[in-house]
């Protein structure tokens, strides 16, 4: 059987979840499960984009994030960007497999810093080449 409805029919579903951060720590980590596709970039985006502020790291705990498409991966460059363009610094952690497939594939993971936790990440220097 063939399903020809429109993409708003998907059920894509993406939470994001403070785990630990604020003023008291280095870096504020956020936590994200669910799928990453068009249906749901914008909840990440506006999640990190009011954690970014000068001298912030924001690391980004992938290890609940089951799917992530082309969508999916240009939010990723989006936010990076935007880290630095405000003298922010964003990271990713702990990303499946398939996603750090895609990551590698697509050269993400010669831009924007991958560690393989996010307590990797919190306790990294920041790495210049990748601003």
């Amino acid at each position: 059987m063939r399903y020809n409805g429109p993409v708003s029919d998907a059920r894509s579903s993406l939470t994001v979840d403070e785990t630990h951060g604020g003023a008291s720590s280095a870096a504020t980590v956020l936590a994200i499960a669910g799928e990453l596709d068009l249906a749901t970039i914008r909840t990440l985006k506006e999640a990190v984009a009011t954690r970014l502020s000068p001298d912030a790291h924001v690391v980004l705990d992938l290890s609940g994030l089951t799917f992530c498409d082309s969508t999916g991966l240009g939010g990723f460059v989006a936010l990076h960007r935007q880290a630095h363009s405000t003298g922010a610094r964003l990271t990713l952690a702990s990303p499946r497999r398939r996603i750090a497939d895609l990551f590698a594939l697509s050269g993400i993971d010669q831009v924007i810093s991958v560690f393989g936790s996010p307590d990797e990440a919190v306790a990294a220097p920041a790495d210049p080449t990748r601003g």
